[in-house]
């Protein structure tokens, strides 16, 4: 029989309230500068989601 090395637990992906914990690693993975180009993305995704429901 062969014996396998137990392997550590990795961090928790979900916090005790439901947080997703991996984005909020994500985002402190990047620079100050890659974290705005993020949020001006998503920021321009809201705008053009707002312009196409308000087009109809």
């Amino acid at each position: 029989m062969e014996l396998q090395p137990e392997t550590a637990p990795g961090p928790p992906s979900i916090s005790e309230d439901g947080v997703d914990l991996t984005l909020i690693r994500w985002m402190l993975s990047l620079n100050p500068a890659e974290r705005l180009e993020v949020l001006q993305q998503f920021v321009s995704s809201v705008e053009r989601i707002r312009a196409e429901s308000t087009a109809d």
